[in-house]
């Protein structure tokens, strides 16, 4: 090592970068999946920005990082969706960044989110018939006019979901609409209130399913909840004069109503919500004025199923809030981050159903449905800041 006059080594020149794209890219493949971090790059010089924005990239970005970070929720206020993020800056996205696509003003107050899920949102006009099918990130949509057979004097089209068509494919890497087929179910009930029903429509076809229907065994209204996606199963809980379980398997593309647990108490003033279990089933959550009941429904090997409490959860323990909290609800659960969106009094609280973690978002007295948003945003435009 070169040595100064007196006797001590002269520092080591900065070690320059290889002039290799293929070795930038695996370096800026190692950035953190937050919505600051392509456009932040991008920002560096033209070099970074091209390669960060080629389709390859992007493609191998979403790849390494295969679990989305939840960036925000779209709220269904009385037919006007819109976005709110959940993060700081500068990882907060403007509301403006994900404005809804809603056509040319025919029927503009009757929208409705029907569900939010592998990055692309299904909106439904009662009004006009139709669904839009939305990738917020790329502004991808497609319109599909509703079977009138499905929304008619017979029957209710009342929720739904969607999901990427390939979702049971472990190696799949969610795209957008541009690159993936997606599946929509709607659910509705029929106007004599004792039956559901269950149609599915998919994008790679341009086709709806024929009916799936079950009978309900007690007087059914509506079904108000977003569908929660278990493995291939979509589940949903109609609201009647009972309680009950909707089943609805995508591949058999079949319809069941799964009878109430009689171990699972519920009174007037508890809230319900259909949630992943731990082992990656059907749960429950259970949520009243003083805690947060989690169940799980396990199958023998025989078919017999039971419901086992997971844990209980003081709402004491979540930050800024009391037990005995009253008007505590569910606003809306994101399976793919087991993230719950509770509303109280005291604001709206993100709870992190696995760790028990809570976070309060903000403060509202208006409530209606959040629908959680989880993306690998690879666009570099768009962020606040």
């Amino acid at each position: 090592m070169p040595r100064h006059r007196g006797g001590r080594p002269r520092p080591a020149p900065p070690v320059a970068l290889p002039d290799d794209d293929d070795i930038l890219s695996e370096i800026l493949l190692r950035l953190p999946p937050q919505p600051s971090s392509l456009p932040r790059a991008s920002l560096v010089c033209k070099r970074w920005r091209r390669l960060v924005t080629e389709p390859h990239f992007r493609r191998r970005f979403r790849a390494r990082h295969r679990k989305p970070p939840l960036i925000g929720v779209f709220e269904d206020h009385m037919g006007h969706p819109f976005f709110r993020s959940v993060m700081d800056p500068p990882d907060l996205i403007p509301a403006e960044r994900f404005r809804p696509p809603l056509g040319d003003g025919k029927g503009l107050n009757d929208w409705r989110i029907f569900g939010c899920r592998h990055g692309c949102l299904v909106l439904m006009n009662r009004t006009v018939k139709e669904i839009v099918l939305w990738d917020p990130l790329t502004g991808d949509r497609r319109v599909v006019a509703v079977p009138t057979e499905l929304d008619n004097q017979d029957r209710i089209v009342w929720n739904g979901a969607v999901l990427c068509a390939a979702a049971g494919d472990p190696s799949h890497v969610h795209f957008g609409l541009s690159s993936c087929p997606f599946k929509v179910a709607l659910v509705g009930v029929t106007s004599n209130h004792t039956q559901v029903f269950v149609c599915s429509y998919l994008s790679e076809t341009g086709n709806w399913s024929d009916l799936a229907s079950a009978t309900v065994p007690f007087t059914v209204y509506c079904v108000t909840d977003p569908g929660t996606l278990v493995g291939n199963t979509l589940y949903w809980m109609p609201v009647g004069l009972g309680y009950g379980i909707l089943e609805f398997n995508l591949d058999r593309h079949s319809l069941h109503v799964i009878e109430w647990p009689s171990s699972v108490t519920v009174s007037g003033r508890c809230t319900r919500h259909i949630m992943l279990a731990q082992n990656g089933g059907l749960g429950l959550a259970i949520l009243s004025c003083d805690d947060l009941k989690m169940w799980e429904r396990k199958v023998s090997s025989e078919g017999a199923a039971e419901w086992v409490l997971q844990k209980t959860h003081s709402l004491s323990k979540i930050h800024g809030m009391e037990s005995g909290t009253e008007g505590v609800c569910v606003l809306g659960y994101a399976e793919d981050t087991n993230v719950m969106l509770l509303w109280t009094v005291f604001g709206v609280y993100m709870l992190q159903l696995d760790s028990l973690e809570s976070r309060k978002l903000w403060e509202t007295n208006f409530l209606c449905p959040h629908h959680p948003y989880t993306s690998i945003y690879d666009s570099v435009a768009g962020i606040q800041g």
